[in-house]
């Protein structure tokens, strides 16, 4: 489903004003102090590009490294169904350390396998995700290379003298960040592999530090130039990508200064991951709205592909919007059924039980809409051990969650009428699996609810 899905994200994205913009008004509303903001910051850009000129929009193209995550729901494994958890389309992270955990498997299974050990499989699949997220970013690169070349051909044919400055990858981070294993991976294979610097730099550090560059002709003058404190002092670099592990999450905006960095990147040049309209199209209000009944079929490619999609929607319902009694009622009646999900990343965030019950109960109807409520997934159990630093936490009961990535360079021909060809990259590259106790209702590896784990093909 991973490729459908890439397409679905960049057809939605480039109706923001035909349709994005009102799925997702209702969170806006009721999250004004970080959706809300989102929106207003997408509503700048659409505005600017209307002007034209100088204002318009500099760069077309958006680079999204996505991940859909599924839970099976049923209560065998054999007759158990996938349902999708959320699609990611910022920060969507663990594709280094879900590769080398994978490489750790396979070879623990083949030495296991040699040593007579009857268990042991090799029915272990590879994964791409660590070299495969890096092709991405590094087709970005390329991409934004190829577009300044066109630029400067054009300004050198007009006698104008042209300054260049070495492009590299812009990894956008919280300060103290601590899932730098990561995302260095990441830095390395995209040098090794392709000849491409990443830099690493806060919201705030792009804010403070950050200029616009360059002639008007080339990228209406908005090259995001930042110094490099690698290279000779004084140097600087362009950002030909920005790839955001950071900015998911109100506490990354603790001050107006890292608004103001998030809006001096999306009005650059550079070609972003995600852009605005990718990072609002991953709210959990989007995922509801595109459950609804006929929806979909919009951004698909046929009936059979908006079919193929939608069997993995878990039952999504709308809150703060219409008549959302029946929904809110259901809840409180069955709360083990239900979670509350507010527009919110990075693990911790989910409602659930008692603290579903209080909170549905305290908040006024327009506090509702910054929440939407999902069928809660009901995955089998299997037994599982959980081991870190080489000591087994947990032996018990156990559920997981899969993960799929995708990799889509896509450009916008038309903001409002996207059917053309217009694909640049569209891949599948990889997995991740997480497995948690049973008794563990969040997931994130990162937030220490889960370990990082390997599927096995049956």
């Amino acid at each position: 489903m991973a490729k459908p899905f890439n397409g679905v994200v960049h057809r939605a994205a480039s109706r923001y004003e035909g349709w994005l913009r009102a799925a997702v008004k209702t969170a806006a509303e009721g999250d004004a102090d970080f959706t809300g903001k989102m929106m207003a910051l997408a509503d700048e850009v659409v505005q600017m590009d209307k002007r034209g000129g100088l204002e318009k929009r500099a760069q077309n193209v958006a680079l999204g490294i996505l991940r859909s995550d599924y839970m099976l729901h049923g209560n065998a494994i054999d007759d158990a169904i996938p349902l999708q958890v959320e699609l990611n389309t910022i920060a969507s992270s663990f594709g280094c350390l879900s590769t080398k955990v994978s490489k750790m498997h396979k070879h623990l299974s083949t030495l296991a396998s040699l040593a007579g050990n009857p268990d042991a499989r090799a029915d272990l699949p590879d994964n791409g995700a660590a070299e495969g997220i890096a092709a991405g970013l590094a087709s970005a690169v390329k991409e934004y290379k190829d577009q300044r070349k066109e630029a400067v051909s054009a300004m050198d044919a007009q006698g104008d003298l042209v300054t260049s400055y070495p492009p590299v990858v812009v990894m956008v981070i919280q300060p103290g960040e601590t899932n730098s294993v990561d995302q260095r991976d990441l830095e390395f294979i995209l040098l090794e592999k392709h000849g491409v610097k990443l830099i690493r730099r806060t919201l705030n550090e792009i804010a403070s530090l950050g200029q616009y560059g360059g002639a008007d002709g080339i990228f209406c003058g908005r090259e995001l130039l930042l110094p490099d404190d690698t290279l000779a002092s004084g140097s600087m670099v362009a950002a030909a990508t920005i790839y955001y592990r950071a900015g998911y999450t109100p506490d990354d905006y603790p001050t107006s200064v890292e608004w103001e960095g998030r809006k001096l990147a999306e009005h650059s040049g550079a070609i972003k991951c995600p852009d605005i309209f990718y990072h609002l199209f991953g709210t959990k209000k989007v995922q509801q709205v595109l459950a609804e009944p006929g929806l979909l079929r919009q951004f698909c490619t046929s009936d059979s592909e908006a079919s193929l999609l939608s069997s993995c929607f878990a039952g999504l319902h709308a809150l703060g919007e219409g008549d959302d009694s029946a929904a809110v009622k259901a809840a409180l009646e069955n709360p083990a059924g239900y979670v509350l999900k507010p527009q919110r990343e990075g693990g911790g965030n989910n409602l659930y039980s008692d603290e579903m019950v209080a909170e549905l109960k305290s908040m006024s109807y327009k506090e509702r809409g910054a929440f939407i409520l999902m069928q809660r997934i009901m995955p089998p159990a299997f037994s599982g051990k959980l081991v870190r630093g080489g000591r087994i936490l947990y032996d018990g009961d156990c559920v997981c969650e899969f993960g799929v990535f995708g990799i889509s360079l896509r450009r916008y021909d038309n903001q409002e009428d996207d059917s053309g060809d217009n694909t640049l990259m569209d891949e599948v590259v990889g997995h991740i699996l997480r497995t948690k106790s049973v008794d563990t209702d969040e997931g994130g590896v990162a937030a220490g609810y889960a370990f990082l784990s390997s599927p096995r093909l049956v």
